[in-house]
């Protein structure tokens, strides 16, 4: 079966995959690290593509004035931000981070690197 959206990685989103695969490995370990960051790439490409609409807007970036951002809990630990391109029909990876992180501390860091 053909996937109907293309996945589209951020600056932003790519600084942020590489700040949670830090605090895993500082926290657990360097092979759970890649493994977790792998199984997020894989569950990427494997449900957004197909069906984008599967998780709802975001009220945590609401809050903060972002909008049209879809957050998606893809396991018990980590959340990705996104937004649908429907005229392109692609779908554009935000932020990742575990959801036991501020958001606003995340996004302040992330600034500052960019």
């Amino acid at each position: 079966m053909k996937n109907s959206y293309e996945i589209v990685t951020t600056k932003v989103f790519i600084q942020s995959l590489a700040k949670l695969e830090s605090f895993l490995q500082r926290k657990y370990s360097s092979t759970l690290s890649k493994q977790k960051i792998k199984s997020i790439k894989t569950m990427v490409n494997a449900k957004l593509t197909v069906n984008p609409y599967i998780a709802p807007t975001s009220q945590r970036l609401l809050t903060l004035g972002i909008y049209q951002c879809r957050q998606w809990a893809v396991d018990k630990h980590n959340i990705v931000f996104y937004r649908i391109d429907e005229d392109k029909k692609k779908v554009v990876l935000l932020v990742v981070m575990d959801s036991r992180q501020s958001i606003e501390k995340l996004l302040y860091e992330l600034v500052l690197l960019s």
